[in-house]
């Protein structure tokens, strides 16, 4: 098969499976109710803005948006009169006009995405199903969930070891955590830094090497960076983590696809991941073509909704490579991750903005409870979770209307 042929039979795959699916259970209900509004609420302690959809049938359906406020404000200039009035039901048919936008602006993947999830979950509040039904799932009763920690200085044997303690003993029971290779070196994440000296290399690997020591070998453990380095220091990083047996080595390099990717997966020995910044399933497809990576990384917020999440994960289906889900944003998100990874087979495990001081779980009315680091499957209608004003307002910030505008 050609390759254009084949990329088209691919994106083509969710037409026969899940929209198929979810057209067959909402027929009956197609062309009775209309939207009515789309109204958006910043949350800026995560940087996102949640969204609401409402119909003239008084159930509303909520997402999570991977843009701020002000960058939402003005696509829903945008997308507003795409959809007002129309039927919310229509999903497929909203997806694709949103996402295919060319004049005079692109579309917006990220500030799509919020709209999308909301339709999602309004479809499920309607029909009284949650959202992982109306996907053709689920293929588990529970997702397995990390979380972000690391030691205050992963130098100090002791320092991590005291970290390990207090990271075995949360109540929701993590069994994997992910951990920033820059902190090992006293450098901000997310900016470009030249090539590693072998000192600096070997300050990663003692890192790694203590966190292994006092996590023990029944923990995951993921060596996290932010595209911040090149090639030669991406291929030391992964030689250097490599006694610790890592879940994965994250996003060493700039996140568009080139052949570097292919260059470090051919000699490292470590499996490779990336994937949060990546939007729809063209950005993934050359990772996936080229063999470049061993897992992909989509977020829900920022790739284009649930249904873009969909249509991805097909295509990775075709590859045999896993899907995991990126997600430091709101409840919302979280909860999108959870029924995406109760929808699919290949699924590998979700982040979540959870643990610590502060939770994101506070957003929620009937958040879900962990146990042993995995998230139940929710039985409520939509996403499962109802938005509680006081706890959305923790996660917003000077200048963020606590009321839905």
């Amino acid at each position: 098969m050609f390759r254009r042929e084949f990329v088209r039979a691919a994106l083509a795959l969710p037409a026969a499976g899940v929209w198929a699916h979810f057209n067959r259970l909402t027929a009956a209900d197609r062309g009775k109710v209309a939207i009515t509004g789309i109204k958006m609420k910043p949350i800026s302690g995560v940087g996102h803005t949640l969204i609401r959809i409402d119909t003239d049938a008084g159930v509303s359906g909520y997402g999570e948006s991977g843009v701020t406020g002000a960058m939402m404000k003005a696509w829903l200039e945008r997308y507003k009169p795409l959809l007002l009035q129309q039927d919310p039901l229509a999903i497929q048919y909203h997806f694709f006009r949103m996402s295919t936008l060319m004049h005079t602006y692109m579309a917006s993947a990220p500030a799509l995405s919020g709209i999308d999830m909301a339709l999602w979950d309004l479809a499920g509040r309607l029909r009284g199903e949650p959202v992982y039904k109306l996907l053709g799932g689920p293929f588990r009763d529970q997702v397995p969930v990390f979380i972000n920690s690391e030691p205050r200085n992963m130098q100090d044997k002791a320092a991590v070891r005291a970290w390990a303690d207090q990271f075995k003993a949360q109540s929701q029971g993590f069994r994997a955590v992910k951990v920033n290779t820059t902190g090992a070196l006293g450098m901000p994440a997310g900016r470009y830094i030249p090539t590693l000296s072998n000192v600096e290399l070997n300050k990663i690997g003692t890192a790694f090497r203590n966190i292994r020591e006092a996590l023990g070998p029944d923990y995951d453990v993921m060596v996290h960076c932010h595209n911040e380095f090149d090639l030669p220091s991406a291929k030391g990083i992964a030689r250097v983590v490599e006694d610790i047996q890592p879940k994965w080595l994250e996003d060493p390099l700039p996140p568009p696809f080139s052949d570097s990717w292919v260059a470090l997966k051919r000699e490292c020995r470590v499996p490779l991941l990336t994937g949060e910044k990546l939007e729809m399933p063209n950005g993934f497809y050359p990772f996936l073509k080229e063999q470049a990576v061993d897992f992909i990384y989509p977020d829900i917020a920022f790739c284009g909704g649930i249904s873009a999440i969909m249509k991805i994960a097909n295509l990775a289906a075709l590859y045999r490579i896993p899907v995991a889900t990126h997600n430091v944003g709101g409840v919302l998100l979280t909860m999108s991750s959870i029924h995406f990874g109760l929808s699919i087979h290949d699924f590998l495990t979700s982040e979540a903005r959870m643990g610590g001081a502060r939770d994101i779980l506070v957003m929620a009315k009937n958040p879900p409870v962990l146990k042993g680091g995995m998230a139940p499957k929710p039985e409520a209608p939509g996403l499962g979770v109802d938005l509680d004003d006081a706890g959305v307002k923790e996660w917003q910030r000077v200048g963020d209307s606590p009321d839905w505008v």
